[in-house]
């Protein structure tokens, strides 16, 4: 039985997407950044290289390598979930909008942030801005939980309206994404005890990237595995050694510095999709670096 048999367009991409001009395009391009992989984990890294030391934001290192294992694991399951439904994105997705005023490079970034291609069903951004950001405001200790709660809800209703504004989903992908997002966070948030034993979820990730597989070997369920595999043994490894929080100033730069490489490893493997065997040793290494970076720093001082 086909899952949706008369189409999931309900006319408000086409509204969205037909009204917006460049613009308002390059706008949402840079919003949608928000749920962009790389972003969600350069932010969960920095919450685990700093500790109890980020401004603001600052929680215990295990917690804040659950946020980070959130990112990994919403890879695993877009993965899995748009291997096994196949379904495409709206017409004209992957058309750039016109930017012939934006230089060569830019135009290029700009190109990629507003377009998107492959199946559309659910929205991975959705989906892992749930995840991520939603994590955030259950482990962080700032403001009320309304205001943490409030703060993530206005991020993910933004990146859900740039999908839809760039024309690259459908409303019912957004909203299930959304959705399963909200409910994979509840369940790992129980699994790893509150956020305390980031481990579990490294395993889950793996485990979820495997399942991925059935549908074939691709990318997203691969760099999933190698990124969890390579998170997950240098955590059991150095989980003991690794400080709770940095003792100076020096330890935080050292340690952002292995995150900065660490971090345009993965993007990098993000945007140019390599073959697989190196996107799964690309990805295990840029997270086993990321998730060793605060040893690192505390070393390389």
């Amino acid at each position: 039985m086909q899952l949706f048999p008369n189409g999931r367009g309900v006319g408000v991409t086409e509204t969205l997407h037909g009204l917006a001009e460049w613009p308002v395009v390059v706008l949402f391009g840079l919003v949608t950044q928000l749920g962009d992989g790389w972003l969600l984990f350069l932010l969960g890294g920095a919450l685990f290289v700093a500790g109890e030391e980020f401004p603001v934001l600052g929680v215990d290192r295990r917690r804040a390598l659950f946020v980070f294992a959130l990112a990994l694991t919403y890879v695993a399951v877009i993965g899995a979930l748009k291997g096994f439904f196949g379904l495409g994105r709206p017409p004209g997705a992957a058309d750039p909008p016109a930017l012939a005023w934006a230089p060569g490079v830019l135009s290029v970034l700009l190109e990629r942030a507003t377009t998107a291609d492959g199946p559309g069903f659910p929205s991975g951004h959705a989906l892992g801005t749930t995840m991520v950001w939603g994590g955030l405001a259950l482990v962080v200790d700032w403001g009320t939980a309304r205001q943490r709660f409030g703060t993530a809800a206005g991020v993910i209703v933004l990146v859900a309206l740039s999908r839809l504004v760039l024309g690259v989903h459908y409303l019912v992908d957004v909203v299930v994404g959304t959705a399963v997002g909200v409910a994979l966070l509840g369940a790992l948030y129980w699994f790893a005890d509150e956020g305390t034993d980031p481990g579990r979820v490294l395993g889950v990730a793996v485990a979820v990237g495997l399942v991925g597989l059935l549908n074939g070997f691709t990318f997203d369920s691969v760099a999933a595995i190698g990124g969890a595999v390579g998170g997950w043994a240098v955590w059991r490894g150095v989980a003991d050694s690794t400080p709770a929080h940095p003792t100076h100033r020096g330890e935080i730069f050292a340690g952002f510095g292995v995150l900065l490489v660490a971090g345009l490893l993965f993007a990098a493997l993000e945007a140019f999709e390599p073959p697989l065997a190196v996107a799964f040793a690309g990805t295990a290494v840029a997270v086993g670096s990321a998730v060793g970076a605060p040893l690192l720093g505390e070393r390389l001082v």
